[in-house]
C-alpha cells in the first residue's frame, strides 16, 4: 500500500516537452476520437489524458499500489476496460515501449477509471481521483475546455456552480509551459485538485458559489478595474482570488479587505505596517464598504467586517457572527 502521490507545481522537465510530447500527442489521438464520438466520458478522457503522460514521463514506476483510502465505486456504465486502453495505446508506441513491464498491468478486464482511481500514480495526488470519480458520477459538475479561461470565466462559472477543467490537445500548446510554468498535465491536475477542494464539502461550496456571485458584482466596479489596469500585483492577487482560491466565505472576505489594502499601500509606496494617508484610509474604506453593500449584511455582521484585519476586530465573537451571517446568504 502506498501514500497517496503529492503534487509539484510542474510535472514535465524541458526534455519532456521537446522530445515526448510528439509521442504523447500521437498516442491520445485513438482517444480524443473516441471521445469526440462520445464512446468516452469527459471524466474518462481527462483519466487517459493523465495516464498517458504519467506512463510517457515515468514509463517504469508510474504507477503505484491501491490507495491507502478506498473510494466509492462508480455507477456500472463504463465504456472502457484496461485491456482495451492496453491494446489501443501500444498500437500508438515505439516498440521499446510496448513491453513496459509497468504497462503489461493494463492487461486486465476491469474497467479503467475505476481502477485509474483505485491507484496511486507518482505525483497524482488522491483528491484527482476523487475529483474524476464523483464527475463520473455527477456529482461534481466540471466543464471540460480545450483552452484555459480567463478569471472573469472561471468566476461566471463558479457563480453557476461549476468549475472547469482544462484538457490542452494542440501539440503546440503540449510543448510549452501553459501558466505560471506549468505544463499541460500539471494544469488538467490543477484543475482537478481544485475541483475537489470546491465540491468535497457540499456547504462550503454552497458558500464559495455565493461568495463568487457577489465578487462578479464587485469585479465590475469602475474602480476595481482602473486598479486591475494599473497594478500587476493587485491584478494577480485579485484574480488569483476570482478563480484559484478555496476556502470558506469568512477568509475570502478577509483576503478581499488585504488584496484591495494591498493596492492602497503600494499606491502611497508605503509598507503594509505603515498607516495610510488620511484622504487614502477614507477611500479604500469607501470602496470596501461599496462592496460590501453587495452582500447586504445584518448592521452586526456589516460593522464586524468592517472590523476584518484591524485591531478592533472581535476575535471567535466576531467571526462566528460573519460566519453565520455570510451563510445564511447562500
Amino acid at each position: 500500500m502506498l501514500r497517496v502521490g503529492r503534487f509539484r507545481h510542474r510535472l514535465l522537465e524541458d526534455e519532456f516537452l521537446k522530445n515526448t510530447s510528439p509521442l504523447a500527442h500521437k498516442c491520445l489521438q485513438v482517444f480524443m476520437r473516441l471521445w469526440q464520438s462520445k464512446s468516452l466520458s469527459d471524466a474518462e478522457i481527462a483519466a487517459i489524458y493523465i495516464l498517458v503522460f504519467s506512463f510517457l514521463r515515468r514509463p517504469k514506476d508510474f504507477l503505484g499500489g491501491p490507495h491507502n483510502k478506498p473510494l466509492a465505486h462508480l455507477p456500472a456504465h463504463s465504456r472502457m476496460s484496461c485491456q482495451s486502453f492496453y491494446e489501443l495505446l501500444q498500437k500508438e508506441l515505439p516498440e521499446d515501449l510496448r513491453q513496459a513491464k509497468s504497462l503489461l498491468r493494463f492487461q486486465r478486464p476491469d474497467d479503467l477509471l475505476t481502477y485509474f482511481c483505485s491507484h496511486s500514480w507518482r505525483s497524482i495526488p488522491l483528491s484527482v481521483a476523487q475529483s474524476l470519480m464523483a464527475w463520473e458520477s455527477g456529482l461534481y459538475p466540471l466543464r471540460l475546455l480545450s483552452y484555459v479561461p480567463t478569471p472573469k470565466e472561471v468566476l461566471s462559472m463558479q457563480t453557476e456552480g461549476q468549475r472547469c477543467v482544462s484538457m490542452l490537445q494542440d501539440l503546440t500548446e503540449m510543448q510549452e509551459f501553459v501558466e505560471e510554468g506549468r505544463d499541460v498535465l500539471g494544469f488538467i491536475v490543477h484543475d482537478l485538485i481544485h475541483a475537489d477542494h470546491f465540491f468535497a464539502d457540499p456547504a462550503k461550496a454552497r458558500a464559495q458559489i455565493e461568495f463568487s456571485r457577489h465578487l462578479l458584482v464587485v469585479f465590475g466596479f469602475r474602480e476595481i478595474q482602473t486598479m486591475l489596469q494599473t497594478d500587476p500585483v493587485f491584478k494577480k492577487e485579485f484574480e488569483y482570488l476570482m478563480s484559484d482560491m478555496n476556502s470558506f466565505p469568512l477568509h475570502l472576505l478577509k483576503t478581499f479587505k488585504a488584496v484591495l489594502l494591498g493596492y492602497f499601500k503600494r499606491r502611497e509606496g508605503l509598507a503594509m505596517t505603515a498607516a495610510l494617508p488620511e484622504a487614502s484610509e477614507a477611500e479604500f474604506q469607501r470602496l470596501f464598504e461599496s462592496s460590501l453593500k453587495t452582500w447586504k449584511l445584518p448592521d452586526e455582521a456589516h460593522h464586524a467586517a468592517l472590523r476584518l484585519n484591524t485591531p478592533l476586530f472581535q476575535g471567535l465573537d466576531d467571526s462566528l457572527l460573519l460566519h453565520s451571517a455570510l451563510l445564511q446568504y447562500q
